[in-house]
């Protein structure tokens, strides 16, 4: 966990030089492309340590009820050694979540932790303030989010396919038709752990960022709109991944970040569909 607790230290910092910057007014280009590839670089680095806890403590589960079928059937002989055995493995992981658990809090002063994502912190930087013209307010409801169209194209596409996890993935997609995205999440994520390989993961990652952000954490979904962007740079849903990844920082009046995910998109996807509404917001940013 030290280059978590690097990373949030070189973050902070660059967030309170940026700040006191932007208050005479002499925040320069690089400083802000710096601040933005060190705030990219710990969102990843969080997210895979989320996602690393995740899956042991699924294997701490697996392990709990392996004990609990040994311990009804009699914990004497070869049983009591395969018992010995189980705990010991349980003890371990229970240590190493334990310890990336810690790391992950271990975040120096200035940092926050997520909503609804126990033990995660995310590096909290001043931000310019909130855009409040009647412009931004207007160009924020107006860009409408596609994946609702999107979701009826995947399910679709999903009854046919033999993708590995498919299943999961396809109740994945009902609970988000549903609107049951704590539910759809859950179905989400079990992919991405079981079958991390699978052409369906970076589609349900963009899918499981627009549950967070429907269900309001914000700042969860900005580290799952990253993720799906950097599993897939240039496919079907990384820009509107960048445009929603945007939004979700307005949400939390952080308009300096929004301006530079807005920035990106404009830059790596230029001829998107997005780009037009992607304008616009920079426009009311800068207003």
């Amino acid at each position: 966990m030290p280059r978590i607790r690097f990373f949030l230290s070189r973050l902070v910092i660059c967030g309170f030089a940026l700040g006191g910057l932007a208050l005479v007014g002499c925040t320069t280009d690089s400083d802000l492309q710096q601040l933005n590839q060190n705030q990219f670089t710990l969102r990843g680095m969080i997210a895979n340590d989320r996602q690393e806890i995740d899956s042991l403590q699924a294997q701490v589960r697996a392990l709990k009820e392996q004990v609990s079928e040994i311990s009804h059937g009699g914990g004497g002989g070869a049983g009591g050694e395969q018992l010995s055995s189980v705990n010991d493995r349980l003890n371990k992981l229970d240590a190493q979540v334990s310890g990336l658990q810690a790391g992950m809090s271990a975040a120096p002063a200035g940092a926050t932790e997520a909503p609804g994502a126990p033990g995660v912190a995310v590096a909290s930087v001043p931000s310019a303030p909130a855009a409040t013209a009647p412009a931004a307010t207007a160009a924020v409801s107006e860009a409408q989010p596609t994946w609702p169209q999107e979701l009826d194209q995947e399910i679709d596409a999903a009854q046919s396919s033999h993708e590995p996890g498919v299943k999961g993935y396809r109740d994945g997609l009902a609970a988000m038709k549903d609107g049951k995205y704590p539910l759809a999440i859950s179905k989400f994520t079990e992919l991405a752990h079981h079958y991390p390989k699978s052409p369906l993961v970076t589609p349900a990652e963009y899918f499981t960022a627009n549950a967070l952000y429907e269900s309001g954490k914000y700042d969860q979904a900005i580290l799952q709109f990253n993720d799906a962007v950097m599993r897939d740079p240039k496919g079907k849903y990384a820009s509107q991944a960048l445009l929603r990844e945007a939004q979700a920082f307005m949400k939390l009046n952080d308009s300096i970040d929004a301006r530079l995910t807005l920035q990106k998109l404009l830059a790596d996807h230029a001829d998107s569909p997005e780009a037009p509404t992607a304008t616009a917001l920079m426009k009311s940013l800068s207003g």
